[in-house]
């Protein structure tokens, strides 16, 4: 081992974990002089307060003067005030160290590459937020900001830093930016900036930033939304060609962008999007042009559903595009979307019916899909499960959906007093769900969900022609109660978390949950509620 070159012992210690580099120090002084960099490429939050941590939280020439070395071996340097240490109960939170000291030891550690800082701003921060700006080899930078005064230091005077940065996680008002910044400048200097999060207040970076590739965007931050006169989205532009993931916090009605559906449309290399719902134009963005489904009404038997309207008129259906066909598909490149919240304005069951079509359109006419979650809507299932003998016009074109995560209505208990009609709504969802193959994390929450072997849980395994040639009713629930849990052939082999919710409190049977179990073989988090009849919340 000891003819290993140090580059190597150095590689393989970064797999170690506390304790065994330790001893790894103790092996020869070889190992121990290819080893111990990465004693001090790391300190985390809490190190500050271990028993026998070397940094004193006062300057002593005596005490710095071995630490200068090691220091310069740090890379990635975590910093916390007390105040945000209560949760952590594992440690003894020591005297605070000051700001001025911070610096001090920021100075010393010039070869940081990755800074995070969580502190309440006062007016005492000017000074340590300069110093990070002096730090030439920092490519990644958090900083939480808390507390009344802000913007601290101006924008221009971290473009330096910034410049060089490749991720940037910034909440709070640290950052004085001027109004007119919303304006794209004429010569703007461009960062190598990849990812960011930042609030409302900061998009004016964005102008900074044309190959950004994944954005964070915090829409209601405290008292800056209200500073920030211009409710606009406009600073995108600048990144339309190479944004990939655009995540915007939730947000009410009162905080609508007035640009929003425009920008985002743009984004045309988008391939993860998650926002709110707050207007029908918003599925603008989501939706072919001229597809939203027309309104419509319930049948006799509760759930059933008839076309209405428009398409009586024109004849079109929701049909999915031809294969890479995405001429006029908005996003054409969008393979991960969640909806945080819903709110149109309107509960109307007509208004409500609408959003279900239009949210089952996007299912069937984006093949690239491979993760979709809706929340804030509950639908009612045979609106975006196809039902017996519309299999066909109401399939699904994202069979490589990897993430899905839905939540059905309450349904009428007038209309659902039989457990006929209750086996005809899930066996089509189960039987939906089976054709996921590649399916990995599945959420479903409901008022009561149907749990029994002859509702089509097993249409979830591969069956025999029998079954699986849709035959129904008693015989077709006879042949598959005896296929013992043992001998199931699961479909979704890649499922590695489900997660379903029952609100009515039915609780699961010991056979079923060996059949759940079963048809699962990667399950790795299961969660699985009621545990106890008549809880629906445990």
């Amino acid at each position: 081992m000891e003819s290993l070159p140090a580059e190597l012992i150095e590689a393989i210690g970064q797999y170690l974990d506390g304790l065994t580099l330790a001893t790894s120090l103790r092996v020869c002084r070889f190992w121990f002089n290819a080893l111990s960099p990465l004693i001090w490429s790391h300190i985390s939050r809490t190190q500050w307060h271990r028993t026998g941590f070397p940094i004193r939280q006062v300057f002593d020439a005596y005490d710095d003067s071995p630490l200068r070395p090691k220091l310069l071996q740090v890379r990635h340097l975590e910093w916390a005030a007390n105040a945000d240490l209560k949760e952590v109960s594992a440690i003894t939170i020591r005297k605070e160290i000051a700001r001025s000291r911070l610096v001090q030891l920021l100075r010393m550690a010039a070869n940081v590459r990755s800074l995070e800082l969580r502190m309440p701003i006062t007016g005492e921060e000017l000074e340590l937020l300069q110093s990070i700006a002096e730090l030439r080899h920092l490519r990644r930078l958090r900083i939480e900001a808390t507390g009344l005064d802000m913007f601290v230091i101006r924008l221009q005077d971290m473009c330096h830093t910034f410049s060089n940065l490749e991720t940037l996680e910034s909440a709070g008002y640290w950052l004085n930016i001027d109004l007119c910044s919303w304006e794209r400048p004429q010569d703007a200097q461009q960062w190598r900036m990849v990812r960011l999060s930042v609030g409302y207040y900061a998009l004016p970076i964005l102008w900074h930033c044309e190959n950004l590739r994944e954005l964070e965007i915090r829409i209601f931050e405290g008292f800056g939304f209200q500073r920030s006169e211009k409710r606009s989205l406009r600073p995108l532009q600048a990144c339309r060609n190479s944004l990939e993931v655009l995540r915007i916090h939730r947000y009410g009605r009162q905080d609508t962008l007035l640009d929003l559906v425009e920008t985002i449309g743009a984004l045309r290399r988008l391939c993860s999007l998650s926002f709110s719902i707050l207007d029908f134009s918003f599925l603008d963005l989501l939706c072919r042009p001229g597809t939203g489904l027309p309104l419509v009404e319930e049948s006799d038997d509760g759930h059933h559903l008839t076309q209405l309207g428009q398409q009586e008129e024109t004849g079109q259906r929701n049909a999915r595009p031809p294969d890479g066909d995405y001429g006029d598909l908005p996003l054409p490149l969008l393979e991960d979307l969640t909806i945080l919240s819903v709110d149109v304005g309107d509960t109307s069951p007509a208004t409500l019916e609408r959003l279900s079509g239009l949210f089952c359109n996007i299912l069937k006419t984006r093949p690239l899909l491979k993760g979709y979650q809706i929340q804030g809507f509950s639908f009612c299932p045979w609106d975006i499960f196809a039902q017996p003998g519309r299999e066909l016009e109401d399939s699904w074109a994202c069979l490589g959906l990897e993430t899905l995560k839905l939540q059905f209505k309450s349904l009428d208990p007038r209309k659902m007093n039989s457990r006929e009609k209750r086996h005809r709504i899930w066996r089509p969802i189960y039987r939906q769900l089976g054709q996921l193959t590649k399916l990995k994390s599945l959420v479903i929450h409901c008022w009561s969900l149907e749990k029994g072997i002859d509702v089509g849980i097993l249409e979830l395994a591969q069956q025999g022609k029998s079954t699986a040639s849709g035959s129904t009713g008693l015989a077709a629930s006879i042949a598959t109660v005896i296929i013992p849990p043992s001998k199931l052939k699961a479909r979704l082999t890649e499922l590695t978390s489900l997660h379903l919710s029952d609100s009515k409190g039915n609780t699961w049977s010991r056979t079923e949950l060996e059949i759940l179990l079963g048809l699962f073989p990667k399950l790795k988090d299961l969660n699985l509620r009621p545990l106890n009849p008549g809880n629906g919340k445990e």
